[in-house]
């Protein structure tokens, strides 16, 4: 099975200059974790997680109360992240979640972003018996 069967598309996505309260409201919306930062020709610039908005809002001095500017995705994000492809295997993708502690991978095709596979997408494999664990060591092991 490859990421594009089970990437979430079309995408949420952000802009470098959206408000953090304005992306946190969408994620909530959508219930989503985390998502894309793009530019205008959906390039992959960074993801913003939970984690992102929250430090992003609530830390730095003077955003808790409403006061001076207010934090843009693009100070908060997580610049470059892991990126995959359409045609990578999902025990693949699983595998590089798992080893680097992510969320979420985005999917690019030729560096434009067509999707995103979550955990709540590998999730949904697992319920349908479409990813065993054995598939995933394997490749875990391969790489390794």
């Amino acid at each position: 099975m490859k990421a594009a069967d089970i990437m979430t598309s079309p995408v949420i996505i952000l802009h470098p200059a959206t408000p953090v309260p304005a992306a946190a409201a969408l994620l909530v919306a959508h219930g989503f974790t985390a998502a894309p930062v793009v530019d205008q020709e959906r390039h992959v610039l960074g993801i913003a997680t939970e984690a992102d908005l929250i430090r992003g809002r609530v830390l730095p001095e003077g955003w808790t109360s409403g006061e001076g500017v207010e934090p843009v995705v693009a100070t908060v994000m997580t610049p470059v992240p892991l990126l995959m492809r359409p045609e990578d295997d999902v025990a693949d993708v699983v595998s590089l979640m798992l080893d680097s502690d992510v969320r979420s991978v985005p999917i690019v095709d030729d560096g434009v972003l067509v999707g995103i596979v979550s955990r709540r997408d590998v999730l949904r494999c697992v319920a349908r018996g479409e990813l065993t664990g054995a598939e995933v060591r394997a490749r875990r092991a391969d790489i390794s």
